[in-house]
């Protein structure tokens, strides 16, 4: 792998915890004294928070197109008075 790909999963394994307790030191040790390197996980966040997000906003967009269809179309009503008998 290229080296930046290399420090693209080391930082990324940083961030969810997953390297080993010695290289999770030597990581924070790095980013005290490289500052690119502090730089670049400051932008890796924002990348992951932003992916999260469009990740969210997709996800709730599907979910209400499929409630719409359930719940508007006729060829939907049996499983709409199924699901309404189970609130009531």
């Amino acid at each position: 792998m290229r080296t930046s790909l290399l420090k693209i999963k080391e930082i990324d394994d940083h961030l969810q915890g997953q390297l080993p307790p010695q290289d999770a030191v030597l990581f924070e040790a790095r980013l005290l004294l490289d500052a690119e390197l502090a730089d670049q996980l400051h932008w890796h966040k924002q990348t992951l928070a932003a992916a999260n997000r469009y990740g969210r906003t997709n996800l709730r967009n599907l979910i209400e197109n499929v409630h719409q269809q359930l719940f508007t179309q006729p060829a939907h009503s049996g499983f709409r008075q199924k699901i309404l008998q189970l609130f009531k």
